[in-house]
């Protein structure tokens, strides 16, 4: 199996040049209206929400302000699924669609935090269409037995990866992210361009790792409060020895971005897929012909 980095590009007002997902989640702020305390609103410059701290709040701009009167919630509806957060989804009835010209090369993307049936990846050069590839998100990996065969419910894959594709400089990039009838999410994509870095060896680990509050009172009562997982996946990679250049200026270019990895080659992924980011990295070299790097990595929530 072989172990695979995209390397991020940044979405901006200059990529994404449409989407079905109206900018609309507060008022635009303006400038002559007085606010009260609560009052929300957004902009769209920013692409922020901001609640207003204080009464009679008038003529401040929250964009430039310095925490007295504003306070910044989030990014909007619209641009949730570029906002390096997988748990502040973007949410539409039905069917989410972006459009993105991509301004680097980019032949990779990938989705996390998906609640689809199916998802459609489109590319097209001018008024021609280049690529056009559907997937269905139903998981039977959930499937262990006759029973949960027929009375299991439909599970349905929360992320997926799809590279090879055509995306290359001024390409236009359709996503439709469907739900037929329900709400369709999206928590992040990524768009870039996708590296091999090197054949995993055996036994990587997967780590759960639990953010959620765990303890107890005065009276020795539990005290449990919800707050989300990530995974720690610490893997050894295979690399020849000419290539360590490569691979160290990949991690380089990577390190501080929320990225996609996944495994490609014959084989299940064995849970080594998310989004996430380099947190360690070592190259011992074996000037002989192969070295073994390894690499771990933290996912987001």
């Amino acid at each position: 199996m072989d172990f695979n980095i995209l390397s991020p590009m940044q979405v901006t007002e200059a990529e994404l040049v449409s989407s079905n997902v109206p900018e609309d989640d507060h008022p635009e702020w303006q400038v002559e209206t007085v606010y009260a305390a609560g009052s929300r609103v957004i902009s769209t410059q920013t692409h922020r929400i901001y609640e207003s701290l204080i009464d009679d709040n008038s003529g401040r701009d929250p964009r430039i302000d310095d925490g007295s009167a504003w306070l910044e919630l989030s990014v909007t509806n619209r641009w949730r699924a570029f906002d390096q957060n997988r748990s502040n989804p973007a949410r539409q009835a039905n069917e989410i669609t972006y459009s993105i010209v991509p301004t680097q090369d980019c032949d990779a993307i990938a989705l996390f935090g998906l609640t689809a049936g199916s998802l459609r990846i489109e590319v097209w050069d001018g008024a021609l269409r280049i690529y056009d590839q559907r997937f269905e998100m139903a998981d039977t990996g959930h499937v262990v037995s006759a029973y949960t065969w027929f009375f299991g419910g439909v599970v349905y894959a929360r992320q997926k990866v799809v590279n090879g594709f055509p995306g290359y400089l001024g390409h236009r990039i359709d996503i439709t992210i469907d739900a037929n009838g329900a709400m369709a999410e999206v928590g992040h994509i990524v768009l870039g361009r996708n590296n091999l870095l090197g054949r995993v060896l055996n036994l990587p680990s997967v780590r759960f790792v639990s953010h959620s509050r765990k303890g107890y009172d005065d009276f020795g009562n539990e005290i449990l409060v919800k707050r989300g997982s990530t995974r720690k996946v610490d893997l050894s990679l295979l690399v020849p020895t000419h290539q360590a250049q490569r691979v160290m200026d990949i991690v380089a270019e990577v390190d501080g971005l929320a990225t996609a990895f996944y495994l490609s080659g014959d084989g299940p992924g064995y849970g080594i897929e998310g989004l996430g980011f380099v947190d360690d990295h070592s190259q011992p070299i074996d000037v002989a012909g192969e070295s073994v790097f390894p690499l771990i990595l933290k996912t987001l929530k």
